[in-house]
């Protein structure tokens, strides 16, 4: 439910960009709001996607090619259309925030196996080599942090480091380069929700004392969240980088588009996500195909009947 309330939210922001006047009688804020929001809930499932998938490379292909579709149709409706678009489509925004965050998993795990390497050599003496293929605990993993392709083979942490720096660096500068939607804000809201999103302790441990609290946490499970624990994570992080944004865009000379009026209105989707239920079951090859190409469909689609209507 939680995608659909998405799919909604983009359709009217995007039929507001393609024909104005059939919104002329609502508040301008609205629909950027409603776009605001579903930037917001699509972030959330990035994040949350980003945490399940075991190909973060694959993931990022999907959504640069799904981007550049998108971005192909938004051009001809400008061109032929006089389709004004105030910003490019939060297709790239995403496939940047899955850049910047192989970058951060890279740079982590190599940090880590550097730890590793060295309490290594510091108890080499005392290291039983016969007892490594005995115990599988001890075996270390053949990727470092998070899987990312193409990078599956083992890297030196070292060189791990320099790669993640490269990857952060790059993905920050395409993103203020070319002015994709919601610029940094949009790329630090999905990245504090990726860590929101963390694994979190089983909470069964602890004793039940109400009923009510039992059916709460049931219904948590159904949710994007999974838990409250997750939920208050993301509420905290998220609404403490609005609120440094805000404070930011109000001092002299800052750009402004760093942070728009309407932009906080990616918050809402907090709250949606907590009262709709995420679909839990894998996704169909089918489906998961209709995920990606249906933004640059609805683009052509629309971008059809403004050429229909315009001509008659």
């Amino acid at each position: 439910m939680i995608q659909i309330t998405g799919y909604i939210l983009t359709l009217l922001y995007v039929c507001n960009l393609f024909f104005p006047a059939l919104f002329r009688t609502l508040p301008g804020e609205i629909p950027a709001l409603a776009g605001h929001a579903a930037f917001g809930i699509f972030a959330l499932l990035l994040a949350r996607g980003a945490r399940r998938t075991t190909n973060h490379f694959l993931y990022f292909r999907r959504l640069i090619a799904a981007a550049f579709a998108t971005g192909l149709f938004a051009l001809l409706a400008d061109r032929f259309a006089q389709v004004y678009f105030p910003e490019r489509n939060a297709l790239f925004s995403y496939a940047t925030s899955i850049a910047l965050i192989s970058g951060l998993s890279m740079i982590t795990g190599c940090s880590q196996d550097l730890v590793m390497q060295a309490m290594t050599a510091k108890d080499s003496e005392g290291f039983d080599s016969s007892k490594k293929d005995d115990d599988p605990s001890e075996q270390k993993s053949p990727l470092f942090g998070i899987p990312v392709q193409p990078l599956r083979y083992r890297m030196r942490p070292m060189m791990g480091i320099v790669a993640g720096i490269l990857t952060i660096g790059a993905a920050l500068f395409s993103t203020l380069f070319f002015r994709f939607s919601h610029g940094l804000y949009g790329q630090a809201f999905i990245v504090l929700a990726f860590v929101a999103f963390r694994d979190t302790p089983d909470p069964r441990e602890k004793t039940q004392s109400s009923v009510h609290l039992i059916a709460f946490r049931r219904r948590m499970e159904q949710t994007l969240f999974e838990d409250t624990l997750g939920f208050r994570r993301a509420l905290l992080s998220l609404s403490a980088l609005t609120l440094v944004f805000l404070l930011l865009s109000r001092f002299p000379g800052a750009p402004t588009r760093f942070m728009t009026p309407t932009m906080p209105g990616c918050l809402i989707a907090l709250p949606l996500a907590l009262l709709f239920p995420e679909f839990k079951e894998p996704p169909s090859p089918t489906r998961r195909k209709a995920t990606y190409s249906l933004l640059p469909a609805c683009y052509a689609v629309l971008f059809v009947i403004r050429l229909i209507v315009g001509s008659s």
